[in-house]
Parts: structure tokens; C-alpha cells; sequence
């Protein structure tokens, strides 16, 4: 699936935490510089985040929570052969539910709350194939569909607008096409929260791969990793004044196994991360594991 499609929602902070973007460190992996080629894709998700710790300002531990967080994500994308600045153009829709998230400067770690979450919509993907290189461009923003209550500990929505804008590339490293590597950038961009005075700084995330084909090219393993800095603080009369002035950020790094079984158009996905030199953030593991449905377009007879 393409990279902006398998962006989500992030487990938001608690105690003394801040408050997230939508994007989720480590969402993305393999593969994550390309747009999939045209036609019609639809994935169902799953995402299991064990919550360990809280990190405060200088990356130590405040609290140690026994908090599991699950989701399932329901996506559908579009490549079409229509082409915008040499580029093949698609879109995506994609509707997730979580049974758990936290809310900034609120803690209580035997609330549960579970719902359909932020919708995202992307409207513009583009992808470009240059020799051994593919590049991705996308734009997508979430909107606050989810329930969010900024009394409650416990919110399936984050509820705030959120700009998001990423691009990426993916590189073959042999002239087999069997080692390959790739990077992407996320660029979030936020509004203020509904029904609070509390603005999320913007966000930068960076995430790589390097692996390896096998199984005449149906199947991609390596390792995946990534990196999430917050550019500049939270802003507003309601961030915590143990947190305020201060920009979170958090890292990555783990495996990935995906298998793309052409014959019966179907493709699977395991991804496996531990979380490590989180400031201000819930530390922990992130597993995302995935289901995509194939309907490939074939490319338009030449002339």
C-alpha cells in the first residue's frame, strides 16, 4: 500500500506528555518511497502499541502504565493512468478504530475508551518510476470525526484539524532489483483543538528502510526504522506547565516481512518496532500488521 495510506493515528500523550500529530512513528516501512502502481486497493489493518512508560522532558521515566492500545484500519486507494506533472495520480480514504488513547495533562490508567477515530483523506498522491528510483508526493489531511472530549482521559478522536505532507523515494541497489532501500518524510501541520486552547506545534517524521527480495521478487525482509521530532512547542492557555516550552520526539527501529501473492491478488505485511529515545511522549513497541486486496489495472497498450 502506498506509503500516505498507511499514514494513522497516534496514541496521544498523557501526564506528562504532549499532544501528538495523527501520524504514528513506524506506520510506514518497506517499500515506503512508492506509490502503488495503478488500480484498486483495499486493506484492512490491525495495530498493537504495548504501552510501557512515560518519558518526561529529559527522557526519563515519570509513569509505567500496563496499557495496551489496538486498532483496526480500514483503507481504500485509487491510482489511476492519469498523469499530473509526470506523475501517475491516486487518492485514498481510510477509517480507524482504537479502543484506547490518551489525552495531554489527563492520566487514569483504568479508563477505556474505543470509537472510530480521525478520518483521513487523501486527495493528492503522486508517483513517479525513474530507472532503478520510484518517488511518492502526497497530500492528505485528517479530520476530527472521532469522539474527543478534552475533559477526558480517554479519547478515540484527538480532535483537532491536521495538513499532512509527505514525499519519499525508493531506490534499488543492484542491478537484479533485489536489494533496495527507501526514506519518506511526514510533515504535519496542525489546527487547534476543539473546544480548547491548545495548538499542537508542527511535526517531522523521517523513516527508512533497507532489505532484500526472495521468492522471485514476491517477497521484501529487513529492517525498517524511523524518527519523529516535534519542530517547535505546543501553544495555548491549556498546555501543562510541566510540559510547556518543551518539543517531544521519539524514535525507532525493528523488522519487516511482506509477501504479495499475485495469483490470488493479495498482499501481507508484519511490521515490528521498539520505541527508544522518547522524550515527552508513551514509550513502547509498535507490531502493525496488514491485509491488502490487489486489483491491479494493466497499463494501456503502446501505440
Amino acid at each position: 500500500m502506498r506509503a500516505a495510506v498507511l499514514a494513522m493515528l497516534v496514541v496521544a500523550p498523557c501526564a506528562a506528555a504532549q499532544t501528538l500529530g495523527h501520524y504514528i512513528g513506524g506506520f510506514s516501512g518497506l517499500d515506503n518511497g512508492t506509490s502503488a502502481p495503478p488500480g484498486f486497493y483495499a486493506a484492512e489493518f490491525g495495530l498493537v502499541e504495548p504501552v510501557n512508560s512515560i518519558k518526561g522532558p529529559n527522557g526519563g521515566t515519570v509513569v509505567r502504565p500496563d496499557i495496551n492500545v489496538g486498532g483496526a484500519i480500514t483503507a481504500f486507494s485509487y491510482t489511476s493512468q492519469k498523469k499530473i506533472l509526470g506523475g501517475e495520480y491516486g487518492l485514498a480514504f481510510m477509517v480507524p478504530v482504537l479502543n484506547t488513547r490518551f489525552n495531554s495533562n489527563l492520566f487514569n490508567k483504568s479508563a477505556q475508551s474505543a470509537g472510530i477515530s480521525d478520518i483521513l483523506f487523501e486527495p493528492v498522491n503522486l508517483g513517479w518510476a525513474k530507472g532503478a528510483a520510484n518517488y511518492t508526493l502526497n497530500y492528505a489531511f485528517y479530520a476530527p470525526t472521532g469522539d474527543f472530549d478534552p475533559n477526558s482521559a480517554l479519547n478515540p478522536g484527538l480532535g483537532f484539524w491536521e495538513h499532512q505532507v509527505s514525499g519519499g523515494m525508493s531506490l534499488s541497489l543492484d542491478k537484479k532489483k533485489l536489494w533496495n532501500a527507501s526514506a519518506l518524510t511526514i510533515w504535519e501541520f496542525n489546527h487547534s483543538k476543539l473546544g480548547e486552547d491548545l495548538k499542537p506545534g508542527p511535526i517531522f517524521n523521517a523513516e527508512y528502510s533497507f532489505g532484500r527480495r526472495f521468492f522471485k521478487y514476491q517477497m521484501n525482509a529487513g529492517f525498517v526504522g524511523y524518527a519523529s521530532q516535534k519542530l517547535s512547542a505546543d501553544s495555548g492557555s491549556a498546555v501543562g506547565s510541566l510540559t510547556q516550552g518543551y518539543r517531544d520526539r521519539g524514535f525507532g527501529a525493528g523488522g519487516e516481512w511482506k509477501f504479495t501473492d499475485i495469483k490470488h491478488r493479495l498482499a501481507y505485511d508484519v511490521r515490528f518496532e521498539q520505541q527508544y529515545g522518547v522524550q515527552l511522549r508513551t514509550s513502547g513497541q509498535v507490531v502493525v500488521f496488514s491485509i491488502t486486496y490487489l486489483k491491479m489495472t494493466p497499463p494501456k497498450p503502446s501505440k
